[in-house]
């Protein structure tokens, strides 16, 4: 019996396209799925949203105020007004005749604020496992205690603490004071920019370490040369290698002060090869962090609208689901209308 032309066909097709298919192994590799950089943004959430009420507003508090119930917006823009507000007194505290120790209305406010910085520490200890998710509770905690933040936050408020048990010298309490200046860094968990610029660094960071390590090979060679040919010249201004130092890091760095200059017609030359190399290579660094800066806001903003189109299509695919389930118990009431009349 005849074989259909048409399964013959349909076979030659099917043969031709395993032929050209590529063994398991070989050819062009399909492209896997790119992991996304937010897995540990994911485990945090979804930490945040198993965790307790009390503990998921204290977190939101601290970490994300826009997130959080009224009380936890409280909680979070007094903590800012305070720490800005320990700024402001230590800029006071600094003027003569002015002691925290006999002055009560300030000796108050930093007890206060030690106090407040206290529970703050040991609040972010507790939420630890909520902001870093993707580690265990006591890996999370360890993790927040040894981080720059978190020792910035212990050294806040524990120097003050040790005037509590310790006698108070004049030394302890000028110490105390400078110390007291580390609680402006608190401001950084704040602000966008501080933030932007971190992930500028961690990106950039051979370019940035390259090109600040040329500088620095510029300003040893400027500094030996400029010794050698000034110093039989004006032994008093070069009088060491480290006088020769402070020459090229002013002059690099665009300061010119003016205390140490060359007198020598070749000292002189040296010096302004050296000012016309500074000019370029200094500008590499900031070139690098401008660029780094513009791309990191791009990508924020880029980030943005593609959660918006996500969430405008969600409701659009929500949408259309609700207006099928409305078609569908439409048909249904029509069906069983009909086949009550039948």
């Amino acid at each position: 019996m005849p074989k259909d032309p048409t399964s013959e066909e349909k076979a030659r097709r099917e043969e031709g396209a395993r032929r050209q298919r590529p063994a398991p192994g070989r050819g062009k590799r399909s492209p896997r799925p790119k992991q996304k950089k937010s897995s540990r943004s994911l485990a945090t959430r979804l930490r945040v949203l198993g965790g307790s009420e009390f503990k998921r507003q204290t977190f939101y508090a601290l970490e994300n105020i826009r997130k959080g119930n009224l009380l936890a917006k409280i909680v979070g823009c007094a903590l800012f007004t305070l720490i800005v507000a320990n700024a402001v007194a230590v800029c006071i505290t600094v003027q003569e005749g002015i002691d925290t120790q006999q002055n009560a209305p300030l000796a108050l406010f930093f007890l206060a604020s030690t106090v407040c910085f206290l529970i703050e520490y040991i609040a972010r200890i507790w939420i630890a496992d909520l902001a870093f998710g993707n580690c265990t509770r006591f890996q999370a905690r360890l993790k927040y205690i040894f981080s720059p933040l978190g020792i910035i936050d212990l050294l806040s408020f524990a120097p003050s603490m040790v005037s509590w048990f310790v006698p108070v010298t004049p030394a302890l309490i000028h110490a105390i004071g400078v110390l007291r200046l580390i609680r402006l860094v608190k401001v950084t968990r704040y602000m966008r920019g501080f933030r932007t610029m971190g992930r500028v660094m961690t990106k950039h960071y051979h370019e940035i370490v390259a090109s600040f390590l040329v500088i620095m090979l510029l300003i040893i060679v400027a500094s030996v040369a400029m010794y050698e040919i000034e110093h039989p010249a004006q032994p008093e201004a070069f009088d060491s290698l480290l006088s020769g130092l402070w020459w090229a890091v002013q002059t690099v760095t665009s300061t010119g002060y003016g205390d140490i200059v060359p007198i020598t017609p070749l000292g002189r030359v040296i010096g302004g090869i050296i000012m016309l190399l500074a000019l370029g290579l200094v500008a590499v660094p900031g070139g690098i962090f401008s660029a780094g800066f513009v791309a990191e806001f791009q990508n924020a903003n880029l980030r943005k609208i593609e959660r918006d189109v996500r969430h405008s299509s969600e409701q659009e695919h929500e949408g259309q689901r609700a207006a099928g389930k409305e078609r569908a118990a439409e048909e249904e009431e029509s069906d069983s209308a009909a086949s009550d009349g039948h």
